[in-house]
């Protein structure tokens, strides 16, 4: 049995980027009954409480962020 590939968000651990991309699956799942700056507010929203925990802090980064933006496929 092959394990997934964790997607780079970059972020400093493998359990940052799970993190992460379990925010970008929720927002994709909202893409179908929200606008695109609906989830985008809501994403951000995400990623800013996750950064609260000192392990992840780096979620609010510049370079997370645009991964994410682009991972998500909204256009704002």
């Amino acid at each position: 049995m092959t394990q997934a590939k964790t997607v780079n968000y970059d972020m400093f651990t493998d359990k940052g980027n799970m993190m992460v991309d379990r925010i970008v699956v929720a927002g994709r799942n909202l893409r179908m009954a929200d606008t695109d700056e609906q989830v985008w507010a809501w994403t951000l929203h995400e990623l800013r409480k996750l950064a609260t925990a000192p392990e992840f802090g780096e979620a609010t980064d510049t370079a997370v962020r645009e991964i994410v933006y682009d991972k998500l496929g909204i256009c704002i």
